[in-house]
């Protein structure tokens, strides 16, 4: 078992701030997500893992299979055999704030090894060129390429035909509006269907209604701000994230995380 800590450097593009491999994974849970993208992946034994307040359950059964969740994102690990084993890395840099451009906004991605490429291996490299260089210089160009490859060969589990022509469109939409003033009404005319069939499809493959997902989108990205722009006033992330009022922000805020968004802050 190798594991490394605190390893980040922000004055590089890409870094390491975790990583180790041929961990004994115990029980875990992060009911307020971690605030870098974090890695996991099954090297052997039975885990389980779930994501968004346990709206969405994984078995993560096949040697070689991993997940990259998003800052923020809830996540709880239950080993379900005692020989449960995994590789992990969690990422970090001066180009963070882009990653989620490379990983197309997704809270989670799943992968597996393939043989045109395999993440086992990557995460070796990665230690090894820890080991043999403190600078990180190769390590950073190690984990570009690790982010790349994780947006190249995620498998999208919505392959549904409702997903991709009433969901996908409108988490994209969210995902680039989600600054404006933003109805459910509105998602569901742009779909050509009505307010409440555009609901329960949402729900359905959600987990959650269109107005719980769009403000939890809201408030991840106002963690980021938080935490990565300690100039910005608590009134103007609110502002910058979308909510009508500083009021509304931090009423729906300390409801979601359990702080309010100044000790929030505080606390990182």
């Amino acid at each position: 078992m190798t594991v490394y800590f605190n390893l980040s450097n922000p004055k590089l593009p890409f870094s390491i701030e975790s990583i180790g491999n041929h961990w004994d994974q115990v029980s875990l849970q992060r009911m307020k997500g971690y605030p870098l993208y974090h890695w996991l992946q099954k090297e052997k034994g039975i885990g389980e893992i779930w994501i968004e307040n346990q709206k969405i359950r994984l078995n993560i059964l096949n040697i070689g299979e991993g997940i990259l969740i998003a800052p923020f994102v809830a996540h709880a690990y239950y080993p379900i055999t005692k020989d449960w084993q995994t590789n992990f890395a969690t990422f970090d840099g001066n180009l963070k704030q882009h990653f989620n451009d490379i990983l197309a906004n997704q809270t989670f991605i799943l992968v597996k090894n393939s043989e045109h490429f395999s993440f086992t291996h990557n995460i070796q490299k990665m230690i090894t060129a820890f080991e043999k260089e403190p600078e990180q210089f190769s390590l950073s160009v190690l984990c570009y390429q690790f982010l790349l490859k994780l947006g190249q060969y995620y498998e999208p589990i919505e392959n549904d035909e409702l997903f991709k022509k009433y969901i996908q469109p409108s988490l994209t939409e969210i995902q680039e509006h989600y600054t404006e003033a933003i109805t459910v009404t509105q998602l569901a005319q742009n779909r050509y269907i009505s307010p409440q069939y555009f609901s329960r499809v949402f729900k359905k493959f959600m987990g959650q209604s269109p107005y719980q997902y769009l403000t939890d989108y809201r408030i991840r990205q106002a963690k980021e701000l938080l935490i990565n722009k300690p100039e910005l006033s608590i009134q103007q992330i609110a502002i910058k994230v979308g909510f009508d009022s500083t009021s509304q922000f931090i009423d729906l805020f300390k409801k979601r995380t359990g702080y309010t968004p100044k000790k929030f802050r505080g606390l990182y």
